[in-house]
């Protein structure tokens, strides 16, 4: 169990860091979309706005705190909610195209608080007291 743990950091932490400094500072090469398309001109929107670059640098950040180990908690509190965008982004405005990288990631995110679910015990409580 603890090489699937870190071999799961290392993949789902690399790829974060990745995509992360690539919004940040593209060096991938990205397809063009549709500017007449629904999810071209969201794209557009974030990209004008500086949306894009605050993912980037919770992607990045995430990533590197789910790399670290003794972090990875709040890495993946972190990556969380921008996992759940990207699915939506693919289901819904791309009519599910796309979708396998981030199912992959879901995957690893979901085994990973799996692996650190007693850091995540407090959360999930339903007799929560001040």
């Amino acid at each position: 169990m603890k090489i699937a743990v870190i071999i799961c950091r290392i993949l789902l932490g690399a790829g974060f860091i990745t995509f992360g400094l690539n919004i940040l500072h593209p060096f991938l090469p990205m397809p063009p979309m549709d500017p007449l398309s629904f999810s071209g001109r969201f794209g557009s929107v974030m990209a004008e706005s500086n949306w894009f670059k605050l993912i980037g640098a919770f992607q990045l950040f995430g990533g590197i705190f789910v790399i670290i180990g003794r972090t990875a908690p709040i890495g993946l509190v972190l990556l969380g909610p921008i996992l759940v965008n990207v699915i939506a982004f693919h289901v819904f405005l791309e009519k599910g195209a796309g979708m396998a990288p981030g199912l992959v990631f879901c995957a690893l995110e979901l085994f990973l608080i799996y692996a650190y679910r007693k850091y995540f015990m407090s959360i999930f409580t339903i007799d929560a007291k001040i």
